[in-house]
Order: structure tokens, then C-alpha cells, then sequence
């Protein structure tokens, strides 16, 4: 696949991952792989927190709202109307959330007005084609403006560093025990389709009072675990639906799969706003609903002074001149919190989030003068080989494994697989260390990632999207977030001194844009330029089947589908310039 296909195929996947295995290596991988099972027979508490949320059920929370649980990662929220009926969140499948309209279709057969995103990230978002019966009619697609930003971002950002990492987060390569807040991802598995609907109705602001199938709803900009997050209050009903900012486990902060940061204070001030609400009835979009409002309110309470207090302890220990490492370690939450089953660490992290405030303040630079400009681990890796042997290295890390000092054995066994990848005995001792550290997590998303990283150290492992995850997203998001993202594409090594302008002209919608080379920069915009070098001009069908390799460039352009002013062999030039030829070598 080429680069840019593959990154228009895998834009979004924040929590989405998709996964293809190479073929094992007989005796030696399955050795291996008997290692890294072997972490899976520990953390009984996980496998008893996970009952939260891994049967099947439709929870009747009033006489107008269920929630849907157990089906997929998210869960799905019906609210029924005089009109009709709103979804709220609509899972990460097309196929889970076909199942839950199923069930709800048991319940009313009243017809779907409205979807609302609580947010972008997928598993919210991907299932919504299953709620449409008929194309002709679409319910209206609900979120905050501030979605079309971090949708963009998914066009322009490190796509595939967090696809890689979700993956491990994920643990899809994994025996299944727990995703920490749900049953499980539904996308990248076979016979699981993405059935993405992008929103055409924005809530541009704090709050809006709106009528939704009959229903007097407040949607409240409650950003959390995105900048973008919204959610449900349903008056008549005492209910707030509140997405991502409240699951039965400690808050994911930070989360390791890669994200911007998420900002404390303002999840903070989030919570205060649904227990100013004063709500008896609270639906998060994972794990189950909770009741009573003596009892929401207090959750709700200690849940926002758990977040405060790691703000604070972080800045406080900062301000003494902490390493973040050493923050990390510091801060723990008061004994009367710990006991709250709400804080647990099933998903985010304590430590993890802490060390995320620092660098959310003070950025990569930690004070320490030694981190301003460090060796890199490759360099680090090969003077300690040099200065120490790797013999005695491997020798000290099998010591530190059998002493149970699992992190100094992978520090140190990491060393010499850096600088000789065929090294077994050092290979032996990282797959260990990642195993023992892993079985001994409670937060899910770490012990998926220490274990599915053993399972990259003994296997091949191929990342990629299925084809019709990929189609499905290249149609259905506007060109402009597909021209955009040849900007992060430009290989300066190549074309630094190149300064030239490609004009896209589609029709069928009409719109424009161009390309130009610059400063070895690649400037993208969405306009008709002053002054071109080359033009092409099609239609934005045309554009997407090119870019999804569904259509040959070269006959395209015989037939007239594509047509060139500049020259066939500038424009094959002027795509050179991006990684991996995307689909104009002609």
C-alpha cells in the first residue's frame, strides 16, 4: 500500500485498530508466545472488573432512555421522543451497532431523527450507517465544532505512530480479558465494517437548549478526554448522559497510545458542571449507569477530586524542581479515594498522569541539564555495549530478571537488542521482563502494551487496514481533509530547493486547491491560486479512486477522466516529491 493511502486508511484511529499477523515462526515464536500467555494467568481482579461490562444487556435507566452495553467497547444510548428517537454514541462497528439498533427496534419503532457524537474518537462514532433505514433520510449528525478540528488533525497528525500504538494499548493480538472500560474494540476483526457518517449539525458554544424527536434536551460542552466532548441532559428525566468523563476506573489522563494532552483543570471544571446539575440519573457512554442522586453527586465529587488532587500534588512537586519520573512516583492519591471502585487503575494511571501534567506545563525538557540534548538510544545503547560487553549485559539483566527486577532487566537487555537485533539471549531476557511487567498490571492498557511489545519482539507482526475500512473513510470525509494531508507527506530530503505550484480543480462538487513547494515545505490550501505550474483537473470521485488505487491514473488521464496542464512527466515529478509515489506514477 502506499504511504498516503495508508495514512487516509488508518485517519481517526485514536482508539481504532486494525491488525494482519505474518506467519509464525515454528518452534522458537511458539516458544514464545507460550511465555507471554503465561501472563494472563494472573489479576483475577481484572477479569472480575470486566464483569461490569462484558454481558449483553439494554439497561432501562427511565421510561424514555436505555442504554445499550456489553456489544462493544462504547456503549450506545436510545432516548425516545414524541417524534422519534436520538442516539446518542453509536459504537466503533457498523455491525455492533446494527445488533444494538436490533435490540432498541424491540423497544420503539419510532424513527432515528438525530445522532450525537459525544466525540470524535471512534469508538463513538464509526457505527452511525446502522442507524439510518433509509438513505433518503438521514437523521441529522450532531457534535461540537470543535470536532472538524481533531478530524482534521487525523488527516495531518502521526497517524500511524498511534496506530502502532493503539495496537498495543489495545492488545489485539491478545487473548481477551478486559478493554479496562468496555467488552471490547469491533473494528479491524473480521466481518467488522466501519459505518463512519460525518456531522452535519454543530453545537458552536458552551451550551444550546434544542428539540431533539419532541425531547427538550441541553447539550453542555463538558471537554474531558477531548477538547470536543459534549453531553446529554434530559431534564424531564433527572438524566445526564456524560460521554468519556466518568467510567468505572481511574480517568485516562494520559493515555500511552499517543494523544495531545489532556488538560486536568478543564476536566475538572467539567464534572462541576453535571454536579451543578444535580442529576439522579448518570449514563456514561462506558460501563454502567448509576442512580440516585445522593449517590451520582458524591461519585462525581471524589471523581473530580481525584483529578484536582493529581494536578496539584504535580504542579506542587514542580515547583520543588522534581524530575518527572520522580513526580510519577510521588504522588498518590489520599487512602479515602483509593477506596472509591470508580478509581481504580483498570485504565488510566495515577503515575502516568502525573508525569503527563509535567509535561503538559514545562513540555519535553525536563530541567535535568542531562536531558537537554541526550544521547540517542541507539548512541546510549552501543557505548554501554562498548564500555561494559554485551556478555556481562545479558548476564546482568538474566541476574536482574531472576532477582525480579523486571524494569532494570529490560533497560538493560534493551540495550544490546538495539545494537544486535539477532542477539537470543538478550531477545530471551526483553520477551521476560515485558511478560513479568505486564502480567503484573492492573491497568489494562499497560499490560496490553508491555505484552503485545514482547509479542513484537518474538513475531512478525504487519500492520494494515482492511480495504473497506479505508474506502469507506476516503468517501465519506470531505476532500479537503484528503488534499490536506500531503503536507505531512513532502520529503524535503528530496525537494527542498523545488518551488511549484499543482492546481486540483474537482467538480461534482466544485472545488479548489493547490499544492505549492516552498522552503521545503509543502503549503496546502483550498483556493484557486494566483499562478500554477501544473494544473489537473477531474472530479472529486475520480481524485478518490485514484487516491484508493481503484482507478488507473494513466488510463484515467488516455480517456480524458483526468486532465493535465503542465505536462504528464512534471506532474509525475512533482509527485516524487511526496512519500512513496501516492498514485500519480504514470
Amino acid at each position: 500500500m502506499n504511504s498516503f493511502s495508508y495514512i487516509i486508511g488508518i485517519a481517526m484511529v485514536s482508539v481504532v485498530i486494525y491488525y494482519g499477523l505474518n506467519v509464525w515462526k515454528a518452534r522458537e515464536q511458539e516458544s514464545y508466545r507460550n511465555k507471554i500467555r503465561r501472563g494472563f494467568e494472573t489479576l483475577d481482579e481484572i477479569k472480575e472488573h470486566a464483569k461490569e461490562f462484558n454481558e449483553k444487556s439494554i439497561i432501562k435507566v427511565a421510561d424514555t432512555i436505555y442504554v445499550a452495553i456489553g456489544y462493544a467497547l462504547a456503549n450506545s444510548i436510545m432516548i425516545i421522543g414524541h417524534d422519534g428517537v436520538v442516539i446518542v454514541d453509536v459504537t466503533e462497528s457498523y455491525e455492533s451497532a446494527k445488533e444494538i439498533f436490533a435490540e432498541f427496534r424491540k423497544i420503539t419503532n419510532k424513527p432515528v431523527t438525530d445522532i450525537i457524537y459525544t466525540h470524535n474518537h471512534a469508538d463513538h462514532t464509526y457505527g452511525a450507517k446502522a442507524f439510518v433505514e433509509d438513505e433518503q433520510f438521514r437523521p441529522n449528525i450532531w457534535a461540537h465544532k470543535s470536532i472538524l478540528k481533531a478530524l482534521a488533525m487525523n488527516f495531518n497528525g502521526p497517524n500511524i505512530a498511534h496506530y502502532v500504538r493503539a495496537m498495543r494499548q489495545f492488545g489485539v493480538f491478545l487473548p481477551e480479558v478486559s478493554a479496562g472500560i468496555g467488552f471490547k474494540l469491533n473494528i479491524g476483526k473480521e466481518g467488522m465494517t466501519s459505518g463512519f457518517l460525518y456531522p452535519n449539525k454543530f453545537v458552536d458554544g458552551e451550551e444550546l437548549d434544542i428539540k431533539m424527536a419532541g425531547v427538550s434536551l441541553k447539550i453542555v460542552h463538558i471537554p474531558g478526554e477531548t477538547d470536543d466532548q459534549i453531553g446529554v441532559w434530559i431534564p424531564d428525566q433527572s438524566a445526564f448522559l456524560c460521554a468519556d468523563d466518568l467510567y468505572k476506573a481511574f480517568p485516562n489522563l494520559y493515555a500511552i497510545r499517543g494523544t495531545k494532552s489532556r488538560e486536568l483543570m478543564q476536566w475538572v471544571n467539567s464534572l462541576d458542571k453535571m454536579i451543578d446539575l444535580e442529576p439522579d440519573k448518570l449514563v456514561p457512554s462506558h460501563t454502567r449507569p448509576i442512580f440516585g442522586r445522593e449517590t451520582v453527586s458524591e461519585l462525581l465529587t471524589e471523581y473530580r477530586d481525584a483529578i484536582q488532587y493529581v494536578h496539584d500534588q504535580s504542579v506542587r512537586l514542580i515547583n520543588y524542581g522534581y524530575h518527572p519520573d520522580e513526580i510519577g512516583n510521588m504522588v498518590q492519591l489520599p487512602k479515602h479515594l483509593l477506596k472509591n471502585p470508580f478509581l481504580k487503575e483498570f485504565y488510566g494511571t495515577i503515575k502516568w498522569s502525573a508525569k503527563s501534567v509535567f509535561t503538559d506545563y514545562e513540555g519535553w525538557f525536563s530541567g535535568d541539564p542531562v536531558d537537554l540534548d541526550p544521547l540517542t538510544r541507539n548512541e546510549k545503547a552501543q557505548k554501554m555495549v562498548n564500555l561494559v560487553g554485551a556478555e556481562k549485559l545479558v548476564n546482568t539483566a538474566k541476574e536482574a530478571l531472576n532477582s525480579r527486577e523486571f524494569q532494570w532487566a529490560l533497560e538493560l537487555s534493551s540495550y544490546i537488542v538495539r545494537v544486535d537485533p539477532n542477539n537470543k539471549a538478550a531477545k530471551d531476557v526483553k520477551v521476560e521482563a515485558l511478560t513479568a511487567l505486564g502480567s503484573r498490571q492492573t491497568s489494562v492498557n499497560g499490560r496490553n502494551y508491555y505484552l503485545t511489545s514482547a509479542l513484537e519482539e518474538a513475531t512478525g507482526l504487519e500492520y494494515k487496514t482492511p480495504k473497506e475500512t479505508r474506502e469507506a473513510l476516503v468517501r465519506e470525509f470531505p476532500i479537503d481533509y484528503v488534499i490536506s494531508a500531503f503536507s505531512v507527506l513532502f520529503r524535503p530530503e528530496d525537494c527542498a530547493d523545488r518551488n511549484e505550484t499543482l492546481y486540483i480543480e474537482l467538480s461534482e462538487p466544485s472545488s479548489h486547491h493547490f499544492i505549492k513547494l516552498r522552503n521545503g515545505v509543502a503549503r496546502v490550501r483550498h483556493k484557486t491560486p494566483r499562478q500554477w505550474d501544473i494544473k489537473l483537473k477531474t472530479t472529486e470521485t475520480i481524485w478518490k479512486d485514484i487516491i484508493l488505487k481503484e482507478r488507473n491514473t494513466l488510463a484515467a488521464i488516455a480517456i480524458g477522466d483526468i486532465l493535465i496542464e503542465g505536462g504528464t512527466l512534471a506532474l509525475n515529478s512533482f509527485m516524487s516529491c511526496f512519500d512513496r509515489d501516492i498514485t500519480f506514477v504514470v
